[in-house]
């Protein structure tokens, strides 16, 4: 169960989170096309600079065995294995972003700044979401 002082900061780290993202341009479809048609490559770099220091930040936190700061239990990373399924999803997600230059993180950030295009997109996700959920549900109860 969370507590008060969990929920609120991950709202507030959900509020920075999107305001970066809509200060770094990446709410913004010309900014997204232009990366996605390698005129631009602003987003790129963004996303490069984001990702290695996640992988940073994921080996520090392996490698000192650091606890969370809220609930203070130590942090595990689980190994989950490869399968058809990723592949079929990241087709999926990429697609998805190609077609609406929003991914699920930017479309929510869409709708804070009062942008209507993320409405469908945030839709979409949810009907994705419910659609994964209720076919995994299908699958578990016809191996039982």
């Amino acid at each position: 169960m969370q507590t008060k002082i969990q929920k609120s900061a991950s709202m507030g780290l959900g509020a920075v989170f999107g305001f970066l993202l809509v200060l770094v341009g990446a709410t913004t479809f010309d900014i997204q096309a232009a990366m996605f048609l390698f005129e631009d490559f602003q987003l790129p770099i963004v996303l490069a600079v984001a990702m290695m220091t996640g992988v940073v930040g994921v080996w520090m936190i392996k490698r000192m065995k650091a606890s969370s700061i809220i609930v203070q239990q130590q942090i595990e990373f689980m190994k989950i294995p490869f399968s058809r399924n990723l592949l079929l999803g990241s087709v999926f997600f990429g697609t998805g972003w190609a077609l609406t230059a929003s991914c699920p993180g930017t479309a929510v950030a869409m709708l804070g700044e009062g942008k209507l295009i993320g409405v469908p997109v945030v839709a979409g996700i949810l009907a994705g979401t419910w659609l994964f959920g209720f076919y995994s549900k299908q699958k578990q109860a016809g191996l039982k």
